[in-house]
């Protein structure tokens, strides 16, 4: 009976293929087979671009359409139904990387992927491997610290706009996730003395950061982007 692949689940980074690992590099070029995230309409995938751009590749490439959906049976199946295309090939003896951007274990699809191919092969051995996340790398190129000491660092994967804004205590960075329908509404919204930065396809060709908030105002809503807001103790 031929033993089973080895699945690396590696995060890329936020777009920059300059951030991606050692180890997660590694693990792309030992692959046999590498799989990215393709949107279901527009076939887009983020993922695969970082791919392409990393030296030493020589893996068969597959994107693997996931739906822009929140209804948990749709996407439950649809996540199966990857995690079995991924499963053949390692019944096959063949070590498969999936690679996400950001970081794996951080409202990463790797993880639903990782439960799914778990219960169809019970005896998989899996690697995880962590990537630099876009708040990390927003913080970076605008030099505003996520958190000092005795800080908070909060991060909030979504924020619709028929709900109330959140909260932003003192003492506090906030990290704004999917920003594309609420940017606007939330930057009114701000305490007076707060410090922003936003960012938009950090790591791409197209990328945007700024910390002007006239100047973000005008710009159209972009899908990848996201916002940092930090608030400084009353002593500081």
């Amino acid at each position: 009976m031929t033993a089973l692949g080895t699945f690396y689940g590696v995060g890329l980074g936020p777009g920059d293929p300059g951030l991606v690992t050692l180890n997660g590099l590694k693990a792309l070029q030992s692959a046999r087979h590498i799989f990215t995230v393709a949107g279901s309409h527009t076939g887009r995938s983020v993922s695969r671009d970082i791919v392409t751009e990393l030296p030493g590749i020589t893996a068969v490439l597959h994107d693997l359409p996931f739906p822009m959906t929140t209804e948990k049976t749709q996407w439950t199946e649809n996540c199966r139904r990857n995690a079995e295309t991924i499963a053949a090939h390692l019944r096959d003896g063949e070590d498969c990387a999936f690679g996400t951007i950001g970081d794996c274990s951080s409202y990463s699809t790797c993880t639903y992927l990782l439960d799914e191919l778990k219960h169809i092969l019970p005896e998989l051995h899996a690697v995880l491997i962590p990537g630099v996340n876009s708040w990390s790398a927003l913080a970076a190129k605008t030099q505003l610290p996520l958190a000092g000491i005795q800080e908070i660092l909060r991060v909030v994967p979504a924020h619709s706009p028929d709900q109330p804004a959140p909260e932003f205590p003192q003492g506090t960075t906030t990290v704004l996730l999917k920003t594309y329908h609420t940017r606007n509404q939330l930057l009114a919204q701000l305490p007076p003395d707060a410090q922003i930065a936003y960012g938009e396809n950090l790591g791409l060709p197209q990328e945007y950061v700024s910390t002007n908030p006239d100047e973000i105002l005008s710009r159209p809503e972009a899908y990848l982007s996201m916002l940092l807001v930090k608030r400084p103790n009353d002593h500081d």
